[in-house]
């Protein structure tokens, strides 16, 4: 008999099979890379379009309440003439009731760069920025951005009763909750009106149901019980420098000093929406309530004559939510074209149009 032995055959992977094995390995990686990269930018492009869209919205959220409520007095409106007690504004623009909107046309340069330096230059608008705005301290519009100035009834106010005829000073009211909300019932800015006629001045404190003042409506003109009183505010809108490395749309609002007076009230600045670039607006004017043409600040005649307002912003996403592109960014805003920096932001124009519904009253 013949025993042999028998060998054990062990099979393995050669040379090229190992070889072909890693490159096919390797595609398959490539090929998962490059779709987690795509839904990466799809992802980053769906988040930063949610978030322009929050600031479409929050923008229209903060200034349309404003707009539509321009020139209300709690009965009647500006346009039917207001007598105004305000003896010696630090500008002519503080408290200014001439008109219930005002407006300053920014030179819009071609090139924008983001986040840049606030300008204080107030040749730079058309026409000249009030001293107010350019020497308030705290920061004022960047350059070429449209400012925007607006006095009336305090946003989302509502009339108060008065209850008894008025005679001097104080002023008897049905509710003092919405005054005691404004610099904790101290001194601010009311109008009082019957629909016919109007006065704004200072009230000095709130007490229960009286509101004191120095300088304001007594026996001419007279005002019965059953006229309205209303809390006013000056609410100014731009861009300007903001915080983490991006333009912002800010909110001024025309404030009296604590225990102080209407003489020296100057503008509280605070940046309300992050990421906007630049600020243009138009405004309507015609009669009757009635728009006929859209023009800049500059091109403006009569201000009472403005029934409504349209605004453009080019509004921005963070770094990273587009791709680089090859050349700057170009955009329009009312005909203006606007290039900036070729970066990762996704921008987008963002368009309203507001009607001053106090136009006609």
């Amino acid at each position: 008999m013949n025993y042999g032995i028998r060998r054990n055959r062990v099979d393995g992977f050669g040379l090229l099979e190992l070889m072909i094995a890693m490159a096919l390995g390797l595609i398959v990686v490539a090929g998962v890379i490059v779709i987690f990269l795509a839904q990466r930018q799809v992802y980053n492009n769906s988040s930063a379009q949610s978030l322009i869209q929050d600031s479409d919205n929050a923008i229209a959220a903060v200034i349309m309440p404003v707009v539509r409520g321009v020139g209300f007095m709690g009965c009647g409106a500006i346009s039917n003439g207001v007598i105004t007690y305000n003896a010696s504004p630090p500008t002519p623009l503080t408290f200014n009731t001439n008109s219930a909107v005002q407006g300053y046309t920014g030179t819009m340069p071609s090139s924008l760069t983001d986040n840049a330096a606030d300008d204080t230059s107030k040749g730079d608008w058309t026409p000249s920025l009030d001293k107010s705005i350019y020497t308030a301290g705290n920061g004022g519009p960047e350059k070429g951005s449209d400012v925007l100035v607006l006095i009336g009834a305090a946003p989302n106010a509502s009339p108060i009763g008065v209850t008894t005829p008025i005679v001097g000073s104080p002023i008897t009211i049905n509710d003092p909750t919405q005054l005691n909300a404004i610099n904790g019932g101290g001194a601010q800015m009311v109008a009082v009106s019957d629909c016919v006629k109007s006065s704004v001045f200072q009230a000095t404190g709130v007490s229960g149901n009286s509101v004191a003042y120095s300088a304001g409506p007594s026996n001419t003109p007279s005002y019965q019980a059953n006229a309205q009183l209303i809390p006013v505010q000056q609410t100014m809108f731009f861009v300007a420098h903001g915080d983490g490395g991006q333009s912002a749309l800010y909110e001024g609002v025309m404030t009296i000093p604590s225990g102080g007076t209407a003489a020296g009230a100057s503008w509280t600045m605070s940046p309300i929406v992050p990421g906007v670039l630049a600020m243009k607006v138009l405004y309507g004017t015609g009669s009757n309530g009635t728009t006929t043409q859209y023009v800049d600040a500059s091109a403006v005649s009569n201000w009472a004559q403005v029934t409504s307002i349209k605004l453009g912003f080019l509004v921005e996403g963070g770094l990273g939510s587009a791709s680089i592109p090859s050349s700057p960014w170009s955009y329009t805003l009312f005909g203006k074209t606007i290039s900036v920096p070729a970066d990762s932001r996704m921008r987008h124009v963002f368009y309203m149009t507001v009607n001053t519904r106090n136009s006609t009253l």
